[in-house]
């Protein structure tokens, strides 16, 4: 299970790399774009905090970032997730993690279903990012499993 999950996040920020320099190198200032972005990252981290209980506060959902600021988001949410999947001493994901979502309510999941989570998450968002690139003329990188499963 380790090493499917471990693949699944390469693949994330092998995906979301694509976009940033994508992003760089159109220079890309647009709202939506940033925001949808933004919010895939900050998801990204937000998750992480929880399955890690550290508070989730600094991090709302919605927040655009600059490029480079989304630079350094991009490799720092990479980095921490491959740390703690690495970490990880538990031979399954099945442990149950009990947070608050923005909301304040509160759920249970567990830590498999929280990495589906980030993973489809981000594939959705980038599927956005994706056509709104299009309606501006820019041609968006290719993101699917497949395309990075073929790369590699």
């Amino acid at each position: 299970m380790k090493e499917y999950f471990r693949e699944l996040l390469r693949y994330n920020d092998w995906a979301n790399q694509r976009v940033l320099i994508t992003f760089e190198e159109h220079n890309i200032t647009d709202d939506r774009l940033l925001s949808l972005f933004s919010h895939l990252l900050t998801a990204q981290i937000i998750w992480l905090n929880r399955i890690k209980e550290i508070p989730t506060s600094p991090f709302p959902i919605w927040e655009q970032y600059k490029l480079r600021e989304l630079r350094t988001m991009t490799m720092e949410s990479s980095t921490n997730w491959i740390n703690y999947l690495e970490e990880h001493q538990m031979s399954t994901f099945e442990e149950m993690i009990f947070y608050k979502n923005s909301a304040g309510r509160k759920y249970e999941t567990t830590i498999k279903d929280i990495i589906s989570q980030v993973i489809n998450h981000s594939t959705y968002h980038r599927g956005q990012i994706a056509g709104a690139l299009r309606e501006r003329g820019i041609d968006p990188p290719g993101t699917d499993y497949i395309t990075y499963v073929r790369l590699k």
